[in-house]
């Protein structure tokens, strides 16, 4: 049987998953399958998500983080790019100082923009650091010109490190927006609730348990493979179970 990678779903497919898991759920008698007591403990703290996601990604601070994630990504990886392009420069000055960057960023893995924010807001603060402090960086920088993609590189991973940090305070205004720790309980209750099922399968036989089992079965196979999908591709994966 599939199990779910709950704490690899983003918030919006975990909230998704629950819901169709509790849509199953509806379309039997629960109280004949004496299921009523975990389902209802369940599904309100599905709908405490719900609330708090549709709170989060709504706030306006949230869609700033989102864009200013995107912009770092798109320097650094712009960055990369560029300096493993020059490593097979004819001029071998261009191709030693490109080589030098590129070993850098290279350093700290091949996708760094797939981290979680604060994972790569580290990062990104170590490379520009390097690239500040030490001579054979700097003057790499110069060689190939690139001081203003090195500066758009800090301006963006600073702008980006101070909404977030402002979105962190909005959300401690405001517990109901701790969706990390509702997805914990929710888990737990998920957890009680299918081993309760599986319990129920196999003391009374009923065929109604075994057909919700599979039904979880394919539930969970789906966004498992959109998880594996998303992991195999060079989208940007935060997903880490704090993100958007």
């Amino acid at each position: 049987m599939n199990t779910p990678y709950l704490n690899r779903y983003r918030n919006g497919e975990y909230l998704q998953y629950m819901t169709d898991f509790l849509d199953l759920l509806s379309k039997q008698d629960l109280q004949v399958l004496q299921l009523t007591t975990q389902q209802e403990t369940l599904e309100p703290i599905v709908a405490k998500i719900d609330a708090a996601f549709k709170q989060s990604y709504g706030s306006g601070l949230t869609q700033e983080v989102i864009a200013l994630d995107e912009r770092r990504d798109r320097a650094i990886v712009g960055l990369r790019s560029v300096a493993d392009s020059y490593k097979y420069h004819f001029d071998k000055s261009i191709s030693e100082a490109a080589t030098a960057l590129y070993t850098n960023i290279a350093s700290h893995g091949d996708n760094i923009q797939r981290l979680s924010y604060q994972e790569e807001t580290a990062v990104i603060n170590s490379i520009a650091k390097d690239w500040d402090t030490e001579p054979e960086l700097k003057a790499a920088v110069m060689k190939l010109g690139l001081e203003n993609w090195h500066e758009e590189l800090k301006e963006s991973n600073a702008n980006f490190s101070v909404k977030y940090l402002d979105r962190v305070d909005e959300a401690a205004l405001n517990p109901l927006a701790d969706i990390p720790e509702l997805r914990n309980q929710a888990t737990e209750a998920y957890r009680i609730l299918v081993n309760h099922i599986r319990a129920h399968a196999t003391l009374s036989g009923k065929e109604t348990y075994n057909i919700i089992l599979n039904q979880i079965d394919v539930l969970a196979g789906q966004y498992n493979q959109v998880v594996t999908n998303r992991s195999n591709n060079s989208s940007n994966d935060n997903d880490s179970s704090t993100e958007i």
